[in-house]
């Protein structure tokens, strides 16, 4: 099934193309690829460029021609180029000013061992915020089992949090599929203080390999002083409690991009310390990701958003990009396990050969 879909996807259905802009000082950036990388690759770099002060003004989408961008005859008009296919697809493109990256990553805690050997193997600030939180509060587990507390999560918790985190760019499962392939096929377990739903976690059981992944989340009517307040970090500690004390053998905590400065992937990897490519067939696409232009703008964005690369012998490396005047972000790290250690890239070298064009 895997390979069927990752066939169509990068053989026979049609690519996309788009190219966002965000004002003459900031990078332009373009992705190209099976249409769901726009939301999953695109759609962030879009945010990461906000991170840093530029709102996109402008976006033109159409239909990317596979063959002639696979023999680099025409890459996309932008700053910043991110092109998913196959693994082989990814390999006839240019390497110069260009990293292979992961599609996506996921971040996993070890409960086989049973006990609170995973609490041990959360980073030490984690286990303070869990100490701190218990005294806001009588947090607890409520596993539900009845088609309305689903409804009241999806209606409640799921999609208020998605509109209120991610706006106008808020995707995700209708629920009709998160009750048949998840609901039906997994748990829902919402977390409670002092006796009140606050937080929800619809996750997906998979018996064969011991693995409960967390699907979909959210919190009380979306609203924000209920992620400061701790509710979804406190669930990760009780999903995590309830995994190893029921024969869980890891729990996912999901998919997230291959950039290092993603909120997502570093809260997770704090409570799950494995990152691994995804098991699905997110896992088998890689990212072309290239610097076009040698600008300022470009450095200040491969400086403050290192990444997750793939090493010639299959593995995950992070990569951090400096220069005299920009330094390595190695504040933000990678997981403890599934990823070997880090390179830093020198911007100077990293653009030999590339000039900077007028605009």
């Amino acid at each position: 099934m895997i390979a069927t879909r990752t066939w169509l996807e990068n053989r026979v259905l049609p690519w996309s193309a788009v190219t966002s802009d965000a004002g003459p000082d900031a990078p332009t950036i373009a992705y190209a690829g099976p249409a769901h990388g726009i939301v999953k690759i695109h759609q962030m770099l879009e945010k990461r460029r906000e991170a840093l002060g530029a709102v996109t003004t402008s976006r033109v989408q159409g239909r990317a021609d596979r063959e002639t961008l696979l023999r680099g005859d025409v890459l996309p008009d932008a700053d910043l180029v991110a092109v998913a296919g196959s693994a082989a697809q990814i390999a006839r493109l240019p390497r110069d000013s260009a990293l292979t990256l992961p599609f996506r990553l996921h971040i996993l805690a070890s409960t086989e061992d049973g006990g609170d050997g995973w609490r041990r193997r959360m980073s030490k600030s984690e286990r303070r915020c869990a100490l701190a939180f218990q005294r806001t509060g009588a947090w607890a587990l409520e596993v539900a089992g009845d088609a309305a507390s689903l409804d009241w999560f999806y209606h409640r918790m799921h999609v208020p949090t998605m509109r209120s985190r991610h706006g106008a760019r808020a995707r995700s499962e209708s629920l009709d599929y998160a009750r048949e392939c998840l609901f039906r096929k997994g748990m829902l377990a919402f977390v409670t203080r002092d006796g009140e739903r606050v937080a929800g976690m619809l996750c997906r059981w998979e018996p064969g390999t011991g693995i409960l992944s967390v699907r979909l989340v959210g919190v009380l009517d979306g609203l924000a002083e209920l992620y400061e307040d701790g509710a979804m970090r406190v669930s990760d500690h009780l999903i995590l409690e309830w995994a190893s004390a029921n024969g869980v053998r890891q729990v996912d905590f999901g998919g997230c991009e291959p950039f290092l400065s993603l909120g997502t992937l570093q809260w997770k990897r704090k409570v799950g310390p494995m990152g691994e490519l995804a098991p699905n067939h997110l896992g088998s696409l890689r990212v072309w990701w290239h610097a076009r232009r040698d600008t300022p703008a470009v450095r200040d964005f491969l400086a403050a958003n290192p990444v997750v690369e793939m090493t010639a012998g299959g593995g995950l490396r992070a990569v951090y990009f400096q220069d005299d005047r920009r330094p390595a972000r190695l504040d933000l790290a990678a997981t403890r396990e599934g990823i070997d250690g880090h390179r830093v890239v020198e911007l100077d070298e990293y653009f030999a050969g590339v000039m900077a064009p007028a605009r």
